[in-house]
């Protein structure tokens, strides 16, 4: 079989890619999202890549308002001990913290992307949908960068196709992982076993308003080296 027989709309694919983001102001908080209409897009994104084949991850999906009350809370907990730099993430540079030159394109976006996770940790326990991706194994103490990159790298990827999926179906989502600050309470709350490692958390709900517009990004020529680390 080939593309000729089977061709690929290139322009559909990529408008899917270039406009899939956490979306969190933009989330239908009044409309529920059909049960079949997300296990069509999960069972796309099973497709994804897992170590060894193993197939080890599974997906917590909650739905019921109490359950999703008690995680905005414990997210609610987590972005005020992030936003005071209680965690070892501020300290990276990986942080909405960070400070850039003046003129940097991130600094001209960071207000917008703060009132976006704002209103998102305001309205979080109205979205009607809740996914934690999870994967077997606990693997945080291992020091080794292989280990933690097979593990990470067999949910990520799935959780990333997850997203895509809907988002082609015109349902929203965002990535967050702030709730990971209290993973065992979460776990607890709704059951997940000592021995899964919750991946993120991805509110899902309907996307409302019109279409999404490729993000404004650091030029390909400022990121990509070659051959050398620093050539251009």
């Amino acid at each position: 079989m080939t593309d000729d027989i089977y061709p690929i709309d290139l322009a559909s694919v990529d408008h899917v890619l270039k406009t899939t983001r956490s979306v969190r102001q933009r989330l239908d908080l009044g409309r529920e999202v059909p049960r079949e209409v997300f296990e069509e897009a999960l069972a796309i994104a099973l497709q994804a890549p897992t170590g060894a084949n193993t197939q080890t991850w599974r997906f917590m999906v909650v739905t019921d308002a109490t359950l999703r009350a008690s995680i905005a809370d414990y997210y609610r907990q987590g972005a005020a001990r992030y936003i005071d730099g209680e965690t070892p993430l501020t300290r990276t540079g990986v942080s909405a913290m960070r400070e850039f030159a003046p003129g940097d394109l991130r600094s001209s976006q960071r207000d917008g992307m703060l009132k976006s996770a704002g209103f998102l940790m305001e309205h979080l326990h109205e979205v009607p949908m809740f996914v934690i991706p999870c994967i077997e194994s606990r693997f945080e103490h291992e020091a080794d960068v292989f280990t933690q990159a097979s593990m990470w790298g067999s949910i990520l990827p799935a959780t990333w196709s997850l997203m895509l999926a809907l988002r082609a179906r015109r349902i929203a989502s965002s990535w967050t992982t702030l709730h990971l600050l209290y993973e065992r309470e979460v776990a607890g709350l709704l059951g997940i076993p000592e021995d899964y490692t919750q991946a993120a958390l991805l509110p899902v709900a309907w996307l409302t308003g019109g279409d999404l517009r490729p993000a404004r990004r650091l030029p390909l020529d400022t990121v990509t080296y070659w051959d050398r680390w620093g050539a251009r």
